[in-house]
């Protein structure tokens, strides 16, 4: 770390390492928050897992949101809509709108109301009671956990897809200097951070306050970074609808191909195409 600060200043035609310094101080200030809301931990299994009910509706939202916006929605998506067009951001707000508000209203509540009535911590806890069976529990147990990794591995993909390769190619050539194989091709761009090394920090700082404080702390660090989402995000609007010119001169260089199409109109010579564009019905899917 001594030896990253240390580096001089980039010369012309150098890359900057000041983004990844941006990143380190955010995820340094996002630690300490997190872990600051550990020293609420109260020592019971009910405080870890629900944070003994404490979370408040502000909180709780900015939580649930941030949980949803995770490299999917902000990488995934970005891409996607770049692939397909502007329409992608339709299929996300109807899923997270709509799909999502739906399970909550017509599941959620219905669900939260049982488990407060018996004093259900889990869903293990619930299904085990309702079915009458400890079988089930030990089932539904690494059914849930297999549930959780992809999602868990979404965030690390994604941070190494921003930050690795081309993310940071050129950053630190003297700690990472480019690899190449036997047939002469880049392995590892010269400069660039690790897939390890991202991966490890990321999971690192994750660990730390889920272990330090359990939901509290989640939730916490989900509503900080929600704020720092939704702020970045109306920064980024306007500084890059003032680059392209302003908004009405940012929405007129809008390509017309990239508008939700039907069907018929995303047939190409006789033969149905999802090259460009998302199918109406697919919005609630």
């Amino acid at each position: 770390m001594t030896a990253i600060f240390a580096q001089a200043p980039p010369a012309a035609g150098e890359v900057s390492a000041a983004p990844i310094y941006v990143l380190i101080c955010y995820l340094a200030l996002l630690l300490g928050l997190a872990l600051f809301s550990g020293k609420l931990f109260r020592g019971t299994s009910k405080d870890y897992f629900v944070a003994s009910h404490s979370i408040g509706p502000f909180m709780l939202l900015m939580s649930v949101f941030g949980t949803t916006m995770t490299a999917f929605a902000l990488v995934g998506s970005t891409g996607k809509a770049f692939q397909k067009g502007v329409g992608t951001y339709g299929l996300m707000a109807s899923s997270s709108g709509l799909i999502h508000a739906a399970c909550f209203f017509l599941i959620g509540i219905k669900v939260w109301s049982i488990a407060k009535r018996h004093g259900y911590v889990t869903q293990i806890q619930f299904f085990r009671n309702r079915f009458e069976s400890s079988g089930l529990g030990y089932i539904l147990f690494p059914c849930l956990v297999l549930l959780v990794i992809p999602y868990l591995l979404i965030g690390v993909i994604g941070s190494y897809r921003v930050l690795g390769g081309k993310g940071s190619a050129g950053m630190f050539p003297n700690l990472f200097p480019e690899v190449t194989n036997a047939a002469g091709e880049i392995v590892h761009m010269g400069g660039a951070i690790p897939e390890w090394l991202i991966g490890l920090v990321i999971c690192s700082v994750v660990l730390a306050y889920i272990f330090a404080g359990g939901s509290r702390a989640a939730a916490w660090a989900n509503t900080f970074q929600t704020i720092v989402f939704m702020a970045m995000g109306v920064l980024a609007f306007f500084l890059i609808s003032k680059a392209l010119g302003g908004l009405n001169a940012a929405i007129e260089q809008a390509n017309a191909a990239h508008l939700v199409r039907t069907r018929s109109e995303m047939e190409v010579g006789g033969k149905f195409t999802r090259e460009v564009g998302i199918p109406p019905l697919q919005f609630l899917t």
